[in-house]
């Protein structure tokens, strides 16, 4: 109060007791609050400071919440598609099960066939004609051979030996015409000589016969055991002609020998020089016995072998057959329908075939040649009717014939040589009109056969397992969602990883149901298939290699979220302790300072007390 004066050390003294409760106070205020900066009085800069960090760290804690969630939704996708790999996996095994399984019976659509009831056995040959004689082997074939008696004795040849003298010549022929007429000239002593030209004095006969064959152009002249000259045709066929100025004594002309048949019957026919004729089918094949080589005329075994040989298969277009079995001549038609076989000639030429001459006809069917319909149909599909004739049909070649020639559907006989019609198409009916008797056939319809399956029960069973496998998958992969979001449902989802919104995760959702996976259901009985079955393990190997590359980019977006969360939460408590650095108090520091401060408010009160003491002296006074 202004009208009361208090000495300067009371004064002074409440000062410092005011001083020290203020200090004391704000001490307790911070033992009490654990801040050493309770408001911006305190320390603006360290309080406005510490807020901002503050607010920074309660916004990213807050963020924390929501990429927590995101890291749930995303374990969620994650673990939806593991058993969804499960899942996949099982429908694998299921399907390689059904592949270990009997495949489905398939009994395939038949096309319509009729079939009589009468056997047309193949019991028709065609007509052989075989001689009742026996053809005896040919003997031995020689070769003409001329040796000169004149030509002997040492081998050099001169005037004396063999009186050649110039002009002399020697003029070889053969009658095959194996080599043109050779002629060997002889000059004077002394003469010029070159090729078929001789010296009179010609050293050896080597020299002679070098010439001969030169000018032959093939070897026709050796020397024999005695040093004769000798001449030899070529074949058996040819014979030696002997000509010029040393023929003769010296060389002669000589006949080679051919091959000669004992048979009695053959060398009566090549006296007679007849033919022997086979007719068939209106075509006449004929052989000439004879000498007449030109003329293909046969006069051995050997040659009437090789001429049987050319003239089979036809020389009159008829396909027939002729050769020498077991030693008798055999002409064979080509098919029944040629017929007969008629067999003429020269008496002595069917003396010595052993043939008497007029036909020799093949067999017949009887079944067939009993039938005399002529208006027999048959009608494939409703294309029209097609007709056969059994009255021109008297043989099983005669009958194939016209079956071959049916244009709608088919004809053949069975193994068993019944008649069967089959239709051309699946849905083709065979409908048999007509004159039917004796065919076997009855007149009416008969229709194709459909198509039939019998199912594997093991194969169906696992069939409807796969489907609830599927279904399965679908429902999995719709209940993968955390918080009303699903990954594995086409739905996406974005991380934010800082208050600004500017640091971000996108994560793009995946439709992985069975549809989305390309897992088709399985349609009735196709597991009774394997192509149908390989076709699902292809489909679900996809699946699997899908679900593998989802898992891995879900993994690491997992990673990236986690670490993320990691990091965020650790920036917290930096932005936290760099505030409480700023505003928290030292409770040790703060302790002492009170203790300190207690007691110098204590000295304080004894300073005051001494202070008015020196003004309570005054009272003594009085």
């Amino acid at each position: 109060m202004a009208d009361i004066t208090l000495s300067s050390a009371v004064r002074n003294n409440l000062l410092s007791l005011q001083n020290t409760a203020e200090l004391l106070g704000r001490t307790q205020e911070r033992l009490a609050t654990g801040l050493k900066v309770n408001s911006a009085l305190d320390d603006p800069t360290a309080f406005f400071t510490a807020s901002s960090l503050n607010a920074r760290a309660g916004d990213l804690n807050r963020l924390l919440d929501s990429v927590g969630n995101a890291l749930q939704t995303i374990v969620a996708a994650d673990e939806g598609l593991s058993a969804i790999t499960k899942l996949v996996e099982t429908a694998q095994a299921n399907v390689r099960q059904a592949l270990q399984k009997p495949a489905a019976v398939a009994t395939p659509a038949a096309a319509a066939q009729a079939t009589g009831g009468v056997l047309f056995a193949a019991d028709d040959t065609a007509a052989v004609a075989t001689g009742t004689a026996t053809l005896a082997a040919d003997t031995a074939a020689t070769t003409a051979t001329s040796s000169g008696g004149a030509i002997q004795g040492a081998d050099v040849l001169n005037s004396g030996d063999v009186g050649l003298a110039a002009g002399d010549s020697l003029t070889i022929t053969s009658s095959d015409g194996s080599f043109t007429s050779t002629t060997i000239n002889f000059v004077g002593t002394g003469a010029s000589t070159s090729g078929t030209t001789l010296d009179v004095t010609v050293a050896d006969i080597d020299n002679l016969v070098s010439s001969i064959n030169a000018a032959a152009g093939q070897t026709i002249a050796s020397v024999n055991g005695s040093n004769e000259l000798q001449i030899q045709s070529i074949n058996a066929t040819a014979d030696i002609t002997i000509g010029g100025s040393i023929a003769g004594g010296n060389l002669t002309a000589l006949a080679s020998v051919e091959p000669a048949n004992a048979s009695a019957g053959l060398a009566a026919a090549v006296a007679g020089n007849e033919t022997l004729q086979f007719t068939i089918n209106g075509n006449t094949d004929t052989i000439t016995f004879g000498t007449n080589d030109g003329a293909n005329q046969v006069s051995n075994r050997a040659e009437l072998e090789a001429r049987l040989t050319a003239i089979s298969g036809g020389g009159g277009n008829t396909g027939a057959t002729f050769a020498v079995s077991s030693n008798n001549i055999v002409a064979t038609a080509a098919n029944v329908s040629d017929g007969a076989i008629t067999i003429s000639g020269g008496s002595n030429a069917l003396s010595f075939a052993g043939f008497t001459g007029g036909q020799q006809a093949g067999t017949t069917n009887s079944a067939l040649a009993g039938l005399t319909q002529t208006d027999f149909t048959v009608n494939f599909g409703g294309a029209g009717d097609e007709t056969i004739d059994f009255s021109s049909i008297n043989s099983v070649s005669d009958l194939d014939t016209a079956l071959a020639g049916l244009t709608n559907g088919t004809g053949a006989r069975t193994a068993t040589g019944a008649i069967a019609f089959t239709g051309a198409n699946l849905t083709d009916d065979i409908v048999i009109g007509g004159t039917v008797t004796g065919t076997g056939f009855s007149a009416g319809t008969t229709s194709a056969t459909a198509a039939s399956t019998t199912n594997n029960a093991d194969r169906a069973a696992l069939e409807s397992e796969f489907n609830n496998l599927r279904t399965q998958l679908d429902e999995l992969a719709a209940d993968a969602s955390f918080n009303g979001n699903n990954l594995l449902d086409g739905d996406n989802l974005t991380v934010i990883f800082n208050e600004e919104g500017t640091s971000t995760l996108s994560i793009t959702g995946v439709t992985f149901d069975s549809a989305g996976l390309g897992i088709s259901a399985a349609a009735a009985d196709s597991f009774q298939s394997d192509a149908n079955l390989n076709t699902i393990l292809g489909e679900l190997d996809t699946a699997i290699g899908s679900l593998r590359s989802q898992a891995s980019t879900f993994g690491s977006n997992l990673s990236i979220v986690e670490i993320r969360q990691d990091f965020t939460k650790n920036l917290i408590n930096t932005l936290e302790t760099g505030a409480g650095n700023l505003t928290l108090a030292d409770s040790n520091e703060e302790g002492a300072n009170t203790l300190a401060l207690q007691t110098r408010q204590q000295l304080s009160s004894v300073a005051l007390s001494l202070a008015s003491q020196a003004d309570q002296n005054v009272l003594r006074l009085f």
